[in-house]
């Protein structure tokens, strides 16, 4: 082994180097896939090109015959290299040009190309070095015969890749080219406007519709106006563990204004903007704002794409967020000839299985409100955090509400106040129990949105909030199943009513011995008592003091009965509800 070693050169150094970058970047790749999805991405290609420079390394840091194992190596790790960036050219686009999400770039993107790059500057000083101390060859200036060709055409075939990519990057430039042939006129438009040429032109200038802001353009009644191209299409979704088909339509509006709508996974995304034929020469649509059904307000972006030469198949750039698990998805393919097959967007995606929850959009107020709690309104207590970018409201009906304001995700559960705990219950069935052991009694929870686990936060609500909202202020702790919560009085000591923390109570006949138990209740604001037989006796507490009145019958014999009474402020304290005895 020593002798081994003491033989190696540069080069071998080189090309070891170059194969644990590429199987450390590979790692990183793999982990890359497991949670980011692009429609332009190849992995089998990428782990193919991986395992094939790993190789290669491998067999010229044994011997590299004539150069050709590290020439190899370090084509196909340039290879590997530039095929990643050509999968994510899309995800790096959307980032440079603004990310509208605020995620930023993924570190595990990151490190894999870093990584891949440092493998390929490895591999080609490998092809410069010598691999062996005793090797005759070095490096020469007639050697960049050799070395020049094969960098050009390692770069020639890298952008032959690019250039026959699967998907289209976002263009944000519309002095950028296109070929094809022109599109002809919709079949199934009508009140067409304007035309110059082979392409249609909006009525409203585009200067228009550059100053509108997103309100604007959810102010717009989309569905009365005249649609004059329409193209559609759908792609298969890898994001959030399970792949979902995600189906979409743009409509290109008489007047100018763009729209394109997409439902998968539950949600329904609608994108608003406008569209312009630029001297015949160039169509664009842009896109300016975007809504989450579900989602309150609207999120701003600028995004354009070229439908210059051809409808046939364009890609668009989806900005799913959080509210799909995370997941960006760009490239999908939409495509058709221009004709209007649906009179609008809903006829469409309800065709996909899309069920509309409140007003559709475009209906002239955005996809949104507050929820679904439109019937409890404002909120009955909130929680905070360490940022106004994260909400978390319970509402009166046992529902609460999480919301990313910044991704645009909305999503809802239960909420249960029973046994002195307050806990979450999210729509996956998980349940989130708050803590609230410290001196304040602040409730306090650690929120896991159930969509996505990436998205969590701290979340707190002090005793004032949530004692006054739930009745309890006062009295923030249970007591011991075991010791009396409170106490009936009767106009004679020979008869007791004690009610327990355990939510039992036990009857008492002194004189003659009598004990019997049963079970008592607070719910909806009424008391009662279910006996040994079931019979169930409900209190009073319609009288000006609020005291509670019943009369007991023992179970045992219904000639021992009496009249009990406890007052407001024994039962209310008892029952956290001091101050706040009414429904």
């Amino acid at each position: 082994m020593k002798e081994f070693f003491s033989k190696k050169g540069k080069g071998y150094l080189f090309s070891l180097a170059a194969l644990l970058f590429t199987a450390i970047g590979l790692i990183f790749f793999r982990m890359l896939t497991a949670v980011s999805v692009e429609q332009s991405e190849h992995p089998a290609l990428i782990i193919g090109l991986a395992f094939g420079s790993i190789f290669l390394n491998l067999i010229a840091t044994y011997k590299d015959y004539a150069k050709v194992p590290s020439i190899a190596a370090y084509a196909t790790t340039t290879a590997l290299f530039f095929s990643l960036i050509e999968g994510r050219v899309s995800y790096l686009a959307f980032y440079f040009s603004g990310d509208v999400m605020n995620t930023g770039l993924s570190p595990y993107l990151v490190t894999a190309l870093v990584l891949f790059l440092l493998a390929m500057v490895c591999a080609l000083f490998s092809v410069i070095c010598k691999q062996e101390k005793d090797e005759q060859y070095s490096f020469r200036p007639s050697d960049l015969k050799v070395v020049i060709p094969m960098v050009v055409l390692v770069a020639v075939l890298c952008g032959v890749a690019l250039l026959n990519s699967s998907g289209s990057p976002i263009d944000t430039d519309p002095s950028t080219e296109s070929t094809g042939s022109l599109v002809s006129e919709p079949a199934g438009a009508t009140n067409n406007p304007q035309s110059e040429g082979n392409y249609k032109t909006p009525t409203v200038a585009e200067d228009v519709w550059q100053g509108y802001t997103p309100e604007d353009y959810l102010a717009e009644d989309v569905s009365a106006k005249t649609i004059v191209y329409q193209l559609t299409g759908s792609a298969t979704i890898e994001g959030g563990g399970e792949a979902k088909q995600f189906d979409a339509i743009l409509n290109l509006c008489e007047d100018g204004e763009s729209v394109l709508s997409v439902y998968g996974r539950g949600h329904r995304y609608d994108y608003y903007g406008y569209w312009t034929n630029e001297e015949d020469d160039h169509l664009w649509f842009c896109v300016a704002c975007y809504t989450i059904e579900g989602m309150d307000g609207v999120c701003t972006i600028d995004y354009s794409y070229d439908l210059t030469g051809h409808f046939d198949e364009i890609t668009i750039n989806i900005a799913l967020g959080f509210a799909d698990g995370g997941q960006f998805v760009r490239n999908m393919p939409i495509g058709g000839n221009g004709s209007v097959s649906y009179a609008s967007a809903e006829d469409f995606l309800r065709e996909k299985g899309w069920e509309p929850t409140q007003a559709p959009s475009g209906s002239g107020n955005p996809v949104g409100g507050d929820g679904g709690n439109d019937a409890e309104g404002e909120p009955l207590f909130r929680f905070t955090s360490d940022s106004e970018n994260y909400l978390l409201d319970c509402y009166a009906d046992g529902t609460y509400k999480f919301t990313f304001v910044t991704a645009g995700l909305v999503e809802s559960g239960e909420w249960t106040w029973k046994d002195w705990t307050f806990s979450l219950t999210d729509s996956n069935g998980k349940v989130t129990v708050a803590d609230k052991d410290d001196e304040s009694h602040a409730l306090s929870l650690h929120f896991v949105a159930a969509i996505d686990e990436r998205v969590n936060r701290d979340f707190t609500c002090d005793a004032t909030t949530w004692g006054t909202a739930l009745g309890t202020t006062g009295n923030y702790e249970p007591v011991s199943e075991a010791s009396v919560l409170f106490s009936f009085a009767s106009d004679s000591e020979n008869y007791l009513l004690d009610c327990y923390a355990d939510g039992t109570y036990k009857f008492t006949f002194v004189t003659a011995g009598l004990v019997e138990s049963g079970e008592w209740t607070w719910k909806d604001w009424t008391f009662s008592l279910t006996d040994s037989n079931g019979k169930v006796t409900v209190a009073d507490k319609d009288d000006e003091s609020h005291a509670l009145s019943l009369h007991f019958v023992a179970a045992i014999d219904e000639r021992v009965n009496r009249d009990f009474t406890c007052d407001a402020t024994t039962w209310g304290t008892a029952l956290g509800l001091t101050g706040n005895y009414g429904d």
